[in-house]
């Protein structure tokens, strides 16, 4: 049974929903400037089987960031000192169901990748990601 805070293992897909505009037509990577954001909001692959049916694809993010959640995101490590993890720039990956938001419902898929994003980390997160369209 899965709990509120329960970490999101490793090899696990996380979905984030995304403004169209904001990948450039013809770019197939994933920009890292769309991770900036300390309590990253994500859907887990494991509990929404369906993102088309998102209610972020209504608001327009009909582009799907998928992310491979592995060891490189949740402890990043200094390019200067590649040898050593940073424990201060740890990434906590984490089940965050939503029960009632007033604006959209529930969302029992709701995850965060909550920590600081440094370039680092948001580098990581961009290499361990692919995107697709929705529509």
């Amino acid at each position: 049974m899965l709990s509120k805070g329960d970490e999101i293992p490793d090899g696990e897909f996380l979905f984030r929903y995304i403004d169209p505009e904001a990948i450039p037509k013809g770019q197939r990577e994933v920009p890292d400037g769309i991770f900036n954001i300390r309590d990253l909001s994500c859907d887990w692959e494991r509990i929404q089987k369906s993102p088309e049916t998102s209610f972020h694809v209504e608001q327009g993010k009909t582009r799907l960031v998928i992310i491979k959640v592995c060891d490189a995101i949740r402890n990043p490590r200094n390019p200067k000192q590649a040898r050593h993890a940073q424990p201060a720039w740890r990434q906590e990956i984490i089940y965050d169901p939503i029960e009632d938001d007033p604006d959209f419902g529930p969302n029992p898929a709701h995850s965060l990748i909550r920590g600081l994003k440094k370039s680092p980390i948001r580098v990581a997160l961009a290499t361990h990601s692919t995107w697709r369209d929705l529509v």
